[in-house]
């Protein structure tokens, strides 16, 4: 039996692949919207798009930066929710209240970026540079920063809370009077860092270059600092260390303490 065909309406309801409306550009969307999903920035630049303050904070979610250029870009209060930023270049950006949330901006640039309370929690931000960013009062929460190069910064005040911070450089940094709790500074470059009244808690120093940094007040008896020798019981002149500690110092200078 042949089949009857349908009557036609006229219209032809058949879709294909190449009736589908094509993909915004990433910049027309950047302009209309500031709460974007998804959307692709590799390698764009952006510094037009960016040049001035969006009417609201701007919100990122699972969006691509990788090798973006964001030089000079107003991001204040902006929110990066799982994004990608590889190697992108923030110098000079303005993210001060900015939110980076998960995600990784592994060898980014922060260099000059305006970063005053800037939040970061478990972002990969492994080989950064934040050379001359202001980042007082910034926070970095359970983030992965190996690498980081936290030199010349400005701004006090800054925190970091189970980061792992192994090799970074934080050469002449001001950590005075804060609590740093879960750090990983192995084989780091501590050198010129101001530790004063800095509490460590379940931190570990070991293989640090503590060379001229300051340690007078600061409470070390949370923290693991390998091998103790002469030299490093030298480099920690000042600080308040646990029992244990001061044996292994002891120890290490050829004394035998009896009770």
């Amino acid at each position: 039996m042949t089949d009857t065909p349908r009557p036609s309406n006229g219209h032809n309801t058949t879709h294909t692949p190449s009736d589908a409306a094509p993909a915004a550009d990433p910049l027309t969307l950047l302009a209309t919207s500031t709460d974007l999903e998804d959307v692709d920035f590799t390698g764009l630049d952006l510094r037009t798009a960016l040049k001035n303050p969006a009417a609201a904070p701007r919100a990122f979610t699972r969006c691509t930066f990788t090798q973006a250029t964001l030089r000079g870009a107003h991001l204040a209060e902006a929110v990066f929710t799982d994004c990608t930023a590889h190697t992108a270049d923030f110098t000079g950006a303005l993210l001060d209240q900015a939110r980076i949330d998960r995600g990784s901006a592994a060898g980014a640039n922060f260099t000059d970026a305006d970063c005053g309370d800037l939040l970061c929690d478990g972002a990969d931000l492994a080989n950064t540079k934040w050379s001359g960013a202001m980042l007082g009062g910034a926070a970095f929460t359970g983030c992965r920063m190996i690498g980081a190069r936290l030199t010349r910064h400005r701004g006090l005040g800054i925190t970091f809370t189970r980061c792992n911070l192994a090799v970074a450089n934080f050469n002449g940094l001001s950590l005075r009077g804060t609590r740093l709790t879960g750090i990983r500074f192995t084989e780091a470059d501590l050198g010129g860092v101001d530790f004063r009244d800095t509490t460590f808690e379940d931190c570990r120093l070991a293989d640090a270059n503590l060379r001229a940094a300051d340690f007078t007040g600061a409470d070390l008896r949370g923290a693991d600092l390998g091998e103790l020798t002469l030299t490093l019981a030298t480099q920690l002149r000042g600080a308040v260390i646990s029992p244990d500690q001061a044996a292994q110092i002891s120890a290490a200078l050829g004394l035998t303490v009896l009770n």
